[in-house]
């Protein structure tokens, strides 16, 4: 399989060759997948300066974003212990502009990825884009999925004064199964990074789903002859608070092997069942840059057996127990849920078509 990639091509005494002082504006998308029958259409606004971004050089005060993708692909992407590899590229924007695109190319092939009729004016990003170097970052022959950043450099007036602070950057997610019509969505995780240049623009623990003071990590789960739940993990940082990515979205130490160890960890046991009762038998699982495992993959086959109707338990991240070689070892992950419909059937009971829902658990 090959992917239309570019390296990144910028030393990052070239990036940082600015002379005022500048700062991230992050969305990150800690899921996206793109095959021949599934496509992720990203949405992103920029309310930012004109020169809020960077030139097509990599250099902050240009009005470009630049947009990163994590990712694995073909075998690699189902399988969880695998490192990422990476695709970067400095994309034309413009202030107030919306972009709406299929990262993957099954839509906007010809327009380079972007849908919907944009006109190409106040953002020409017909005219400043090429062949090969456009929105399509993730355009491959097979299965790929990853973690995708879009990101400025700049919104605290410095490089234009009085320019908007703030968060500036704004992201949305649509999953979209084009075999079957059925989708689920997101908003991007948002980091503002301030008046300061630092790698901290890019420390998403969080947003992450076992952040301190986040929402109760409960998981729950339908029949599992009737419908698959599955979540999909991406660590996000170390427990020294190592930042995902480097200054200006550059790839840090360990940026392709943050590992977290998941589970379903309830009390004593892994989860209840629907009338109360704990049920014992967890099995842990290591994720590495990002993966996902099915609830039936977190608990044994006696559990599952008497889990059979589904029920809930509570989702564990714990410190990743991956070799050194492979794995940089973390204890934080954003989760996101997804359950659908593998039986024609919810509650016995014959369903038209295919459902799923999904979201990030916060």
């Amino acid at each position: 399989m090959k992917l239309k990639m570019k390296a990144l091509s910028l030393a990052v005494a070239t990036i940082a060759a600015g002379t005022a002082a500048h700062a991230a504006d992050v969305a990150m998308f800690p899921y996206v997948v793109n095959s021949p029958t599934v496509a992720t259409l990203v949405s992103i606004v920029d309310t930012g300066a004109a020169d809020d971004g960077y030139t097509v050089g990599g250099v902050p005060g240009g009005s470009r974003l630049h947009w990163r993708l994590n990712y694995k692909a073909g075998a690699n992407a189902s399988t969880n212990s695998a490192i990422c590899e990476e695709v970067n590229y400095f994309l034309p924007s413009s202030q107030n502009d919306i972009q709406t695109v299929d990262i993957g190319g099954n839509f906007g092939g010809t327009t380079k990825g972007v849908l919907f009729n944009d006109a190409s004016i106040n953002n020409d990003w017909d005219a400043n884009t090429t062949a090969t170097i456009n929105y399509m970052l993730g355009k491959a022959a097979g299965v790929q999925r990853g973690v995708l950043f879009v990101h400025n450099s700049n919104s605290d007036g410095v490089l234009n004064p009085g320019a908007p602070v703030g968060q500036t950057i704004y992201g949305e997610a649509m999953i979209l199964d084009i075999s079957a019509g059925a989708a689920w969505g997101y908003q991007a995780a948002l980091r503002d990074n301030g008046g300061v240049n630092t790698a901290a623009a890019f420390d998403f623990s969080l947003a992450a789903t076992n952040a301190a003071g986040s929402a109760p990590d409960i998981l729950t789960f339908m029949p599992l002859a009737e419908t698959t739940t599955r979540v999909f993990v991406t660590p996000v940082n170390s427990l020294a608070a190592t930042p995902l990515l480097g200054v200006d979205g550059s790839s840090a130490a360990n940026w392709d092997r943050h590992t977290a160890r998941v589970g379903l960890v309830t009390g004593t046991g892994v989860a209840y069942d629907r009338d109360e009762n704990l049920v014992s038998g967890t099995t842990l699982s290591n994720v590495t840059c990002v993966g996902f495992v099915d609830v039936g993959d977190l608990m044994t086959a006696g559990a599952k057996a008497v889990l059979a109707n589904g029920g809930w338990g509570t989702l564990s991240i714990q410190q990743g127990t991956g070799a050194a070689a492979t794995s940089f070892n973390v204890n934080t992950a954003v989760a996101t849920k997804l359950e659908y419909n593998t039986s024609g059937n919810l509650n016995g009971q014959g369903v038209g078509g295919t459902f799923n829902n999904g979201f990030i658990m916060r």
